[in-house]
């Protein structure tokens, strides 16, 4: 009886192997592709602004000079 050891597949080999069998899609065609099919689901408003504005809010707070004493 023989036993062979096997070299385990990297996650890169792995992925890139799904990639060259079409089971995932990848590339710009295929993120545009993803993209009409969300804006025709969920129309114009899936690409709009995020309602939390905390982190800008934050910036603003901190790069604002208003009140500033020296």
């Amino acid at each position: 009886m023989s036993f062979s050891t096997r070299t385990p597949m990297t996650d890169t080999q792995r992925v890139l192997g799904q990639i060259e069998r079409g089971e995932v899609r990848a590339g710009a065609d295929a993120a545009r592709q993803i993209a009409a099919r969300h804006q025709a689901a969920y129309g114009n408003d899936v690409w709009g602004p995020c309602p939390d504005t905390a982190w800008a809010d934050a910036i603003t707070d901190l790069t604002s000079t208003k009140g500033d004493t020296v």
